[in-house]
């Protein structure tokens, strides 16, 4: 135990860029920071957390937290995080040249050398932080050397050079999370206020009574970290060894009730990477939320073949225990491509998994993948087309379909390279690529392949209803025959979405109205078609 507090500033940066009018759900709550604040604030340490999305002017809460502080450290994943967090260390760097920087998280991990090279990093954290956090805290303040602490890419002179490595631990090795740093109300205010202009992305679909004139209350947290599975898509085989450690299926429960009483949420949101790997605990948690008659719904991650795996009353827990959102990588329609990401997930088994969650009246949000290094024009076309049918049977289900993004430390983004794909170089251009809406004619697919897409997007909308022009009985009749196309997985000569697309021309309305709820359920789908809902009308 240190004997005098010092103080050390954490900041999670923007999700998405504000300038475009957008920002993430808030019930995205800054768990990264809270769990590796967890260590320092048990030794004593005075922490201070800045989260962008609730802080408007970030960039000077930063700088005055900064003064006489032991250090400053961020976390990212891929995505506009990349560069926000950028802008803040480098304006650190120029205003409090000798405070050490520290970064962490996901994309970091896998880059480490860029963000030393680049003069915004003292160590970068490599993999799970909360017992290295802890460690970098303790020997700075001690006066101590860094290359002691395993699990670091430190600085030498500009290069980054490794400590020994640092093995992924249990929950039980971490002091509990210090949620008394958590503002709460802020990002309660944020949900429960109008959005206007403002795209809120990442938002889940509204379960039980729940509207969007009266929206629950969410809360998120970590109940597990890692993954066993493979997949060549992924960076946490590189980062956590394919291990996977989680608290308890009863414990987790308690907690939730506990979290629950302390901040009155309706909604909990499991940011794991993949929640139920193990039926016991899954089993344990839904009988644990019963059994302490806790009021919430939740929703959380799981793979296909675990609900294959899953006994039927351990899936009827699931909806006692009023889950009611479960995502789900189905990632490509072939066995084939199964094979080749190391998924090797059934064809077969993926509506059939989807079957059983809509039984139980629990949301699937479905996702795949097209564009694959090596890929076929064939197999996109198959995943299309498996989609498609999916959407079809089980409309209440998200079935979405994203282009291929080389994440770096993975498999497949080394043969991205090695196949000519040119990986962007500054921290700018990190922030703006994982950004689908906008750069997604970046992705080297196929004409043939990107119509098709296309068309599926919107033909997907106008199935489910979700667009808005129109009497309904015009809607129903284009909703019937979008399923016929769906169900076939062919959309060429649309007149009917020709037709439709001349009626709202001529009456003054817009196609962009989506509504809400497809917007949360199928992202991707939402965005492409507002982008493209003309060219596959007219095509």
């Amino acid at each position: 135990m240190i004997q005098r507090k010092q103080k050390i500033v954490l900041f999670l940066p923007h999700r998405a860029d504000p300038s475009r009018g957008e920002r993430f759900s808030a019930d995205l709550l800054p768990l990264e920071l809270l769990q590796i604040a967890s260590g320092p604030v048990a030794d004593g340490f005075e922490v201070v957390m800045i989260d962008a999305m609730i802080e408007p002017d970030y960039l000077r809460k930063i700088d005055e937290a900064c003064e006489g502080a032991l250090l400053f450290a961020s976390s990212c994943i891929l995505g506009y995080q990349v560069y926000d967090g950028y802008v803040a260390a480098k304006m650190v760097r120029e205003k409090h040249p000798n405070l050490p920087i520290i970064w962490g998280g996901w994309f970091p991990s896998v880059t480490p050398e860029m963000y030393i090279e680049h003069g915004i990093a003292d160590a970068v954290g490599i993999g799970q932080g909360e017992l290295t956090f802890r460690d970098v805290c303790n020997a700075l303040a001690a006066g101590e050397s860094l290359e002691n602490v395993p699990g670091l890419a430190i600085n030498k002179d500009g290069k980054a050079h490794y400590t020994p490595h640092r093995a992924v631990v249990g929950f039980d090795k971490f002091e509990p999370v210090p949620w008394h740093l958590l503002e709460y109300d802020r990002y309660v205010a944020l949900q429960l206020a109008p959005s206007g202009n403002m795209k809120v992305r990442h938002r889940f679909p509204l379960p039980g009574k729940w509207t969007p004139d009266n929206p629950p209350k969410g809360f998120s947290m970590f109940s597990s970290f890692g993954c066993p599975e493979p997949c060549t898509f992924c960076c946490s085989p590189q980062l956590t060894g394919r291990r996977w450690k989680a608290i308890s299926g009863r414990e987790l429960a308690e907690q939730t009730a506990e979290l629950q009483q302390r901040f009155g949420f309706d909604v909990l949101r499991f940011q794991d990477a993949n929640f139920g790997v193990a039926e016991k605990r899954t089993k344990e948690y839904c009988e644990g939320l019963i059994d302490l008659k806790v009021p919430i719904h939740w929703n959380g991650t799981i793979e296909i073949e675990t609900i294959m795996r899953y006994k039927e009353s351990t899936l009827d827990l699931l909806e006692e225990s009023k889950c009611h959102l479960l995502w789900l990588g189905a990632e490509t329609g072939t066995k084939e491509m199964q094979d080749r990401i190391k998924k090797h997930i059934g064809i077969d088994n993926i509506p059939i998994a989807v079957g059983k969650l809509v039984k139980r009246k629990i949301t699937p949000g479905t996702f795949w993948i097209i564009g694959y290094p090596g890929e076929t024009e064939e197999s996109m076309a198959a995943t299309l087309k498996q989609a498609a049918h999916l959407k079809y049977l089980y409309p209440e289900a998200g079935s979405d379909v994203y282009p291929f993004r080389p994440i770096p430390g993975t498999a497949d983004f080394d043969q991205a390279v090695k196949d000519g794909y040119k990986a962007p170089t500054t921290f700018e251009d990190w922030g703006g690529c994982f950004e689908y809406k906008y750069n997604s004619h970046n992705t080297p697919l196929p004409e043939s392949i990107r119509n098709t897409w296309a068309r599926y997007n919107n033909t997907a909308a106008i199935y489910d209803m979700h667009v808005q022009e129109g009497p309904m009985w015009m809607r129903k009749a284009l909703s019937k025959m979008a399923g016929k196309r769906l169900q076939a997985g062919k959309y060429t000569f649309p007149v009917e979405q020709k037709l439709f697309d001349l009626y709202v021309r001529a009456t003054g309305q817009t196609q962009e109205n989506l509504s809400e709820e497809y917007a949360q359920l199928q992202p991707e789908t939402y965005e492409q078609n507002k982008a493209t809902i003309a060219a596959g009308s007219s095509s």
